[in-house]
């Protein structure tokens, strides 16, 4: 349910409710992210990738889910440094898709060494 920016917040929610929870959410991805000029929209931007794509909301295939899962371990983890991460037990603390397990985190790893 998206908002029109034309009409009134009321109008579109509804009387009955009295305290809406309201959501940002991007309608589209955009196919280049770094063209997000403000820091913060980057930010939320990646936050609603992360929840997407932890949710199974976000229609990809298993390479490009560890793609971008690694992205979001680089944002949150920083470098991947060998001593700190020997083997890819540091993702299990995360939930990166419905479906993940140690292959799966075995990948992600992988993209992350790539990201230094």
């Amino acid at each position: 349910y998206w908002l029109d920016l034309q009409k009134p917040i009321s109008r579109q929610l509804g009387l009955s409710l009295v305290d809406p929870l309201l959501y940002f959410c991007v309608k589209f991805y955009t196919p280049d992210p770094g063209q997000l000029e403000e820091e913060y929209t980057r930010y939320l931007f990646c936050l609603q990738v992360k929840r997407d794509l932890s949710q199974g909301l976000m229609q990809c295939n298993e390479n490009t889910a560890a793609l971008m899962a690694s992205y979001i371990v680089q944002a949150e983890c920083g470098d991947y440094v060998a001593e700190d991460y020997p083997d890819h037990t540091y993702l299990s603390s995360y939930k990166f898709v419905p479906q993940q397990d140690q292959e799966m985190e075995r990948k992600i790893m992988e993209n992350h060494k790539k990201h230094a």
